[in-house]
């Protein structure tokens, strides 16, 4: 059965005489802010749909924008100065920083819809969008616990941090890491590493040689499954998702879950078009999404992803 995602989006963008249009001055005009991550938004919410089967139907009830930069640890926020400084040299601890989530989550930015805190206590929306720029400070996602950064809010849920100088296909490699984080913890590294088969790569370096060595061994061509965000079921370093390398690959037997039967396909690059956009949504698309659960695991494993998802919108 489909379920509703529901997202508010929250776009810092410090104004018109700011960093960052310097920056997209200095940089030849280069895309930023409000329009850019409505527009991003939006193709994210549509390659969920695509990629799910429409098993999420995910939507955006509130874009507000805030025309400051947010809020480190201590109530810094950053000036036009500092903020250039941190492009040329990131060694100041405050270019590196995260937010000060609890405060951004409390502050109350948009005067009719509230904090990010109070539309989760309502059950306005079930998760939160960041957007801002390089050096704003937000992690890819972070899982809340329930009642700490928003006391009020007795669920978890997901805060996404995005960049707007980005596309779809990193908003895509962002969710493609919230759904690891979450299905592991949900179904176990096990069962997990089935699917995966890839996930003991995450410990290599970044380099990638023209040919697999000790250090980037290569894959199993006859028996490959579905890789993860990093590394696609035939990539033997991180990013390789243009390799032209056919393996054997059970990728297509998950949609079977529980009842699998080790059926197996061939897959390259250009069963996702070599793209690291069209990877992730050829990846996103082998999870299980069957009705039911089966040994105390959920047959549809985007239930893991957003589990404060609903059956009908927010009114």
């Amino acid at each position: 059965m489909a379920f509703v995602a529901v997202s508010a989006v929250v776009i810092c963008t410090p104004g018109q005489d700011t960093a960052l249009t310097i920056r997209n001055t200095l940089a030849g005009g280069r895309r930023g802010g409000i329009a850019t991550a409505a527009g991003v938004s939006a193709g994210q919410a549509v390659w969920t749909i695509a990629a799910s089967a429409g098993i999420v139907d995910q939507r955006i009830v509130r874009t507000s924008v805030v025309r400051a930069y947010p809020t480190k640890p201590g109530g810094f926020t950053f000036t036009n100065a500092q903020y250039l400084g941190c492009l040329v040299d990131s060694s100041p601890s405050y270019c590196g920083a995260l937010i000060d989530y609890s405060r951004v989550l409390n502050t109350p930015y948009d005067a009719r819809f509230g904090s990010a805190c109070e539309a989760l206590r309502r059950k306005r929306v079930d998760e939160v969008w960041l957007w801002g720029g390089p050096w704003f400070g937000y992690l890819e996602y972070l899982i809340v616990a329930a009642n700490t950064a928003c006391p009020q809010v007795s669920r978890s849920f997901v805060v996404m941090g995005f960049n707007y100088e980005r596309t779809v296909a990193e908003m895509l490699h962002d969710l493609g890491h919230r759904s690891e984080a979450l299905i592991q913890a949900g179904i176990g590294f096990a069962l997990w590493d089935r699917f995966d088969g890839q996930r003991g790569r995450y410990a290599q370096d970044f380099a990638c040689p023209a040919q697999p060595d000790a250090t980037h061994p290569e894959v199993d061509a006859t028996d490959a499954h579905a890789g993860n965000v990093h590394f696609p079921p035939n990539a033997y370093c991180h990013y390789q998702y243009d390799r032209d390398h056919p393996v054997l690959s059970d990728a297509d037997d998950w949609a079977s879950f529980p009842n699998l039967t080790g059926r197996q396909t061939v897959v390259n690059a250009s069963s996702w078009g070599g793209t690291q956009r069209g990877f992730l949504i050829w990846w996103l698309g082998r999870f299980p999404r069957n009705p039911g659960s089966s040994q105390g695991v959920q047959n549809d494993w985007w239930r893991y992803v957003f589990p404060s998802g609903r059956s009908h919108p927010p009114p």
